[in-house]
């Protein structure tokens, strides 16, 4: 598929390709989804996606729907693909510049809309480099639909008109919504006893592994039913990071191998529980007391602390998270998250959570209430899609006042090709 070999879309509808490289974008695509095929109902939604994981969850998400990989930014590739998916409208979650795509979309006057965008100050830096390649004054990507003025504002110096960029907020909180699910029944299914107190690192990276690892040795003295559950941010480090826990003395159960032990998946005391699967760590932070993100002790950028917030939980994260910086600085306006500084200061932070239940609960509502305030982004960001299709002379459709749009059966015979 990434050559090109993409199997012939055999609907006549009109087409809404919606393309997220990984997991993030693609998870934070659901609400607009749903909301373009209320809005839009005569047209078909599909989506692409560039990395394997992003890949797997997209097929779960988006049960119905076509699912295919995102071409190699060959201009032959991208032919064959426009030619087999025959799109009426492409929408980029966040920000992807691939020039030979945006050249063929633009050769076949398919308009392009950026969506939840954002831009880093190392991203603006590299694109004003080549921003008469890339960011032509009529503007291969037609409207930009931005996070924060901040965005608005680098894309505003990068020559998009500004009568194109709308800031629109951000669609991820229009998907903070926790599943329906309840903490015991996921503390049942992962073995854990209902008095422990679950620490959970989330989308950790090389090296807060190790960190977390210290900070729970020294709290476990104090609080000895504590519990480390450890969600690398790659399933394939599973091993690497199961063995520097053995080399330290611990005994690690691995998710994949929960129901072999002891014929019903219950955990023996003391060991620390590895997750090695994809795709579960949003309902599995519904069974935490306490959480670390990673991605942030580290110069990565952050990784997502938006889902075990809007569950509740009390959440810590460290100094880098500039890809967050928004909900970031939401969050600690509202003392509703605590950011560390180091290894240090994280084993400290825990530490005061855990002798005081009552603030750790108050820090997980203050982060809840922050989120659910800045919900609308995604019933903004697609009335700006329809005026701009309007603007085009494109004849829209009435929206459809059928609830559960996510739910639909499939467009396509083709789903998942």
């Amino acid at each position: 598929e990434r050559l090109g070999r993409c199997k012939r879309r055999r609907s006549r509808r009109p087409c809404v390709w919606i393309h997220g490289v990984s997991v993030g974008e693609i998870r934070s695509a659901a609400s607009l989804v749903s909301e373009l095929e209320r809005e839009l109902p005569g047209y078909e939604v599909v989506l692409s996606t560039t990395t394997g994981t992003g890949q797997e969850v997209a097929r779960r998400l988006y049960g119905g729907r076509r699912v295919f990989y995102f071409p190699i930014d060959f201009s032959w590739s991208v032919r064959r693909v426009f030619e087999a998916i025959r799109p009426s409208l492409v929408i980029l979650v966040e920000l992807e510049i691939w020039p030979n795509f945006l050249q063929e979309a633009q050769r076949r006057r398919v308009p392009v809309v950026l969506v939840n965008g954002r831009i880093t100050e190392k991203s603006y830096r590299g694109y004003r480099l080549v921003r008469g390649w890339l960011f032509d004054p009529i503007g291969k990507i037609g409207t930009f639909c931005v996070q924060t003025e901040r965005y608005a504002e680098r894309f505003r110096r990068l020559g998009i008109p500004a009568q194109s960029i709308h800031v629109t907020g951000s669609v991820k909180y229009d998907e903070l919504e926790p599943e329906e699910v309840a903490p015991g029944a996921v503390r049942e299914e992962l073995g854990l006893d209902a008095g422990e107190t679950v620490l959970m690192g989330g989308s950790t990276h090389p090296g807060e592994e190790r960190l977390l690892h210290a900070a729970y040795r020294q709290l476990r003295a104090e609080h000895p039913r504590l519990r480390l559950v450890l969600v690398p941010r790659h399933t394939e480090r599973a091993d690497e990071v199961a063995g520097a826990l053995e080399r330290a003395g611990e005994r690690v159960v691995r998710r994949t191998d929960q129901r072999a032990l002891d014929g019903d998946g219950r955990l023996p005391q003391g060991t620390v529980l590895l997750v090695d699967t994809v795709g579960e760590l949003g309902r599995l932070y519904a069974a935490a007391d306490l959480v670390f993100v990673g991605g942030s002790l580290i110069p990565h950028g952050g990784q997502n602390m938006l889902e075990p917030v809007m569950h509740g939980k009390p959440t810590l994260f460290g100094p880098h998270v500039q890809n967050f910086r928004e909900p970031v600085e939401r969050l600690l306006a509202a003392r509703g998250a605590r950011q560390v500084s180091d290894g240090s200061e994280l084993a400290r932070a825990l530490g005061e959570l855990l002798a005081s239940p009552d603030e750790a609960a108050a820090l997980g509502r203050r982060g809840r209430g922050a989120l659910l305030a800045a919900r609308g982004a995604t019933a903004r960001t697609v009335r700006i899609i329809k005026d701009f299709l309007a603007a085009r002379g494109e004849r829209l459709p009435e929206p459809s006042s059928a609830d559960g749009a996510l739910a639909a059966g499939p467009a396509d015979p083709q789903v998942g090709a």
